[in-house]
């Protein structure tokens, strides 16, 4: 099961970085400003072999990889395949965000890795108070989709 972690500056700059956030957050963001847009969001860490998300399940939460690596696979019938494997820096779940918010595949921990979970209802109160972010967060899933 996914274990809670402390947040630093190091982690909130990257969640600037891996959403591009440098036109609305320029200067680096801190762990208080993070707090601030993203309250129910937290880091959690993730054993080898432990599954982040599952295909199938409903969910509209976006993730970040902050260390080690997440395999991304996908099954189709009996027949199951890897699509991708993720390392820091990198986003999953946006298809589900800009969907459905049914997984269309799973995320399994690679390696013991940290990954910031944004619960849905942090990212939807910010794009509520701020059409253009909103419409930045959309695009940046659409690109990630490659939709």
């Amino acid at each position: 099961m996914a274990e809670p972690q402390e947040l630093d500056k190091q982690v909130a700059e990257s969640l600037r970085l891996a959403l591009k956030l440098e036109k609305f957050f320029p200067q680096k963001l801190g762990v208080d400003t993070v707090r601030i847009l993203f309250p129910l969001s937290r880091l959690n860490l993730y054993a080898k072999d432990e599954y982040i998300l599952c295909q199938g399940d409903e969910s509209k939460d976006l993730y970040v990889v902050y260390s080690g690596s997440v395999a991304i696979t996908q099954t189709q019938g009996t027949a199951g395949a890897q699509l991708a494997t993720l390392g820091p820096g990198a986003i999953f779940g946006e298809i589900a965000l800009i969907r459905d918010g049914v997984r269309v595949a799973s995320a399994i921990a690679a390696e013991e890795s940290r990954a910031f979970r944004i619960e849905y209802r942090d990212i939807q109160s910010l794009m509520d108070g701020n059409p253009e972010l909103a419409e930045h967060l959309k695009d940046l899933a659409r690109q990630r989709s490659g939709g």
